[in-house]
C-alpha cells in the first residue's frame, strides 16, 4: 500500500526554529520521504529564517539540506500558477497560500499541514487541509 502523501506548509516547518519543543518534536517525528515541499517553502522558509529568526547561514544550509533530502519538491511552473489562480477565485485564498495548495494538488497529496488555511477544508475534493497543532 501506498504512503499517503502529506504536504508541509512552511508555517509549520518554521517550528523547528521555536522555542515550542512540542510543535518542534511533532514536526521532527512526522518528516518522512513521502511528503512533499514545494521551491515556494524553501523561499519562504529561506526568507523567514533569515530575515525574521536570524539564524546563520551555516544552520539555513542544514535545514535546507534537510528538507531537499527528505521531502519530494515540487518545482512551480505555469501549471501550478493557473491551478493557484482558480484554487484564488473558487476558495478565496490569498494568491501565494493558493500556491501551495496548488502544488499540493499537483503531487497528488492528501493533506495539507498548515496553521494558515482553514482546518478540515477540503479542496477540489481531494486535498484535506489540517492544521496539525488544532
Amino acid at each position: 500500500m501506498n504512503a499517503k502523501k502529506i504536504f508541509f506548509d512552511t508555517n509549520t516547518l518554521l517550528y523547528l526554529l521555536s522555542s515550542d519543543s512540542k510543535k518542534a518534536d511533532w514536526i521532527s517525528s512526522n518528516l518522512q520521504q513521502s511528503n512533499v515541499i514545494s521551491v515556494q517553502v524553501l523561499n519562504e522558509f529561506t526568507s523567514a529564517s533569515l530575515r525574521k529568526i536570524k539564524i546563520s547561514n551555516a544552520e539555513l544550509d542544514e535545514f535546507l539540506d534537510l528538507f531537499t533530502s527528505t521531502f519530494n519538491v515540487m518545482t512551480l511552473d505555469v501549471e501550478t500558477f493557473n491551478t493557484g489562480l482558480m484554487i484564488s477565485r473558487r476558495y478565496g485564498y490569498q494568491h501565494y497560500d493558493s500556491m501551495i495548495i496548488a502544488a499540493a494538488l499537483q503531487a497528488g497529496c492528501e493533506r495539507l499541514y498548515s496553521e494558515d488555511m482553514q482546518h478540515r477544508q477540503i479542496i477540489n475534493k481531494r486535498l484535506q487541509i489540517v492544521n496539525p497543532f488544532a
